[in-house]
C-alpha cells in the first residue's frame, strides 16, 4: 500500500468532519458528538445515519487484533478497507456516507462510488487514499506541524486513533472496521428507526472493557444535517403559506401579514404542494398558522446552524494557524533583552503560591 503518501492527522472533532463531509461535496449530512448515549439524546439527532466509535488504538491492540469470523460480502454495501492509518477518520465517514439514501454524494464523490464500486476492499480503500479530492480535503484540516517531520512514523508514544462505524443497511446491522476484511454482519435490524438501540449494547460493553484500561474513546454520530432539513422546510411551508392565503382569500378573509425575511439559499420545494380543496374557512386558518409555526421554528434552527458554524470558522482559524513560529520568535526577542530570565523567575514564583494555597485549603 502507500505509505501515507501525504496525508496529515486531523483532529477528531464533529465541527471538522461536518465541514470535510461538506467541503467534498456532500449534503444533507452533519456529524455530531454523543455524550449521554440516552434515548432522548440520539432521539434530538434522528435520523442517526451511523455511529463512529473512535479509540486509542494500543501497541497490545494491534498485536492482538484478529480478523472477525463474521465478514460478510455484500456487493451493495460500499465498504473500502483502511490503506493509510492517519485517515482512518475520514475513511470511516466516507464508508457510513456511501451507504445512505438520504444523503447526496456530490457529482465528484458519486462517480467515484460507481467507478470504484466492484473494487475489492482493500483497493476501494486505495483508490480513496488517491483520490486527489479527498486528500486534499483533507488535509486542509490539518494542524499546521510546527517541525515539519519528513515522512514521520508514529512511534510508540503517539496517539493513535481506529475508529469503528455501524449502521443499518438492506435490513441488518453492520460494523464497518477498516483493519477487516469486509464489513461484518451483525444480526438483523429490528427496528430502522430505532436501530441504535440494538448497538448501544455493543458498545457499552467496548466502553465498558476500555474504561477500565483508562482508553479514551469518543462516540460520534453521522446524522441528518438540521441546517439543509430546516431550509427544505422553509421552502415547503413558505409554498403551502401561499397557497393557503389564496384560498382564504377566496373565501373573503385577509389573513394577516406575516414577516417572512430570510431570502437566503432556501432551495426550490421539490414536495406536492398542500391540498385546500373542501376545506373549511377554519380548517384553512388552522392550517396557515401550523405552517407559519414551522416556518418560525425551521429559520430559528438556521440561525442556530448559522451561530454554530460561525464560532467553528473562528475556531477552525486557530486550529489551522501555526503559532509556534510566533511564539519562539517572541522568546528569541525577550531572550535577547534579557528578560526571558526574570520572567521564567516570576513564573516559578507563581507557580509555587499557586500550590501553597491549593494544599492550604
Amino acid at each position: 500500500g502507500m505509505s501515507g503518501g501525504g496525508w496529515s492527522t486531523i483532529e477528531s472533532d464533529p465541527g471538522v468532519f461536518t465541514r470535510l463531509a461538506r467541503d467534498i461535496g456532500i449534503r444533507g449530512a452533519q456529524v455530531e458528538e454523543i455524550v449521554t448515549m440516552e434515548d432522548d439524546e440520539f432521539l434530538s439527532m434522528a435520523p442517526v445515519y451511523g455511529l463512529i466509535f473512535l479509540f486509542k488504538w494500543t501497541q497490545e491492540m494491534a498485536q492482538s487484533h484478529r480478523a472477525s469470523a463474521n465478514c460478510v460480502e455484500n456487493s451493495n454495501l460500499y465498504f473500502a478497507k483502511q490503506v493509510i492509518q492517519n485517515a482512518c477518520g475520514t475513511q470511516a465517514l466516507l464508508n457510513i456516507m456511501m451507504n445512505v439514501d438520504g444523503i447526496q454524494l456530490g457529482d465528484e464523490l458519486s462517480s467515484f462510488k460507481s467507478f470504484t464500486a466492484d473494487f475489492p476492499a482493500e483497493l476501494k480503500g486505495e483508490s480513496m487514499s488517491n483520490s486527489e479530492l479527498i486528500r486534499t480535503m483533507h488535509n486542509s484540516f490539518a494542524r499546521p506541524e510546527p517541525f515539519e517531520m519528513t515522512d514521520r512514523k508514529a512511534g510508540k508514544d503517539d496517539d493513535v486513533y481506529h475508529f469503528t462505524a455501524y449502521m443499518p443497511f438492506g435490513g441488518s446491522l453492520w460494523e464497518l472496521d477498516g483493519l477487516q476484511e469486509g464489513p461484518i454482519l451483525l444480526g438483523a435490524c429490528d427496528d430502522p428507526s430505532n436501530w441504535w438501540k440494538q448497538v448501544r449494547p455493543i458498545l457499552n460493553e467496548r466502553i465498558e472493557k476500555y474504561s477500565q484500561n483508562e482508553i479514551r474513546f469518543n462516540l460520534l454520530a453521522v446524522c441528518r444535517n438540521k441546517r439543509d432539513h430546516a431550509l427544505s422546510l422553509i421552502a415547503k411551508h413558505r409554498a403551502d403559506c401561499e397557497i393557503i392565503s389564496a384560498a382564504l382569500l377566496s373565501h373573503g378573509v385577509q389573513p394577516e401579514e406575516e414577516d417572512d425575511a430570510m431570502t437566503e439559499d432556501v432551495p426550490d420545494c421539490d414536495e406536492d404542494p398542500v391540498d385546500c380543496s373542501g376545506k373549511t374557512q377554519q380548517q384553512l386558518q388552522d392550517a396557515l398558522s401550523s405552517s407559519r409555526a414551522v416556518l418560525r421554528e425551521a429559520k430559528e434552527v438556521v440561525r442556530e446552524e448559522d451561530d454554530k458554524n460561525a464560532r467553528f470558522d473562528k475556531e477552525n482559524a486557530r486550529r489551522k494557524h501555526n503559532f509556534i513560529p510566533f511564539i519562539i520568535q517572541l522568546l528569541q526577542g525577550l531572550a535577547s533583552v534579557g528578560k526571558l530570565a526574570g520572567l521564567r523567575e516570576a513564573a516559578e514564583a507563581r507557580a509555587k503560591e499557586k500550590a501553597a494555597t491549593a494544599s492550604a485549603k
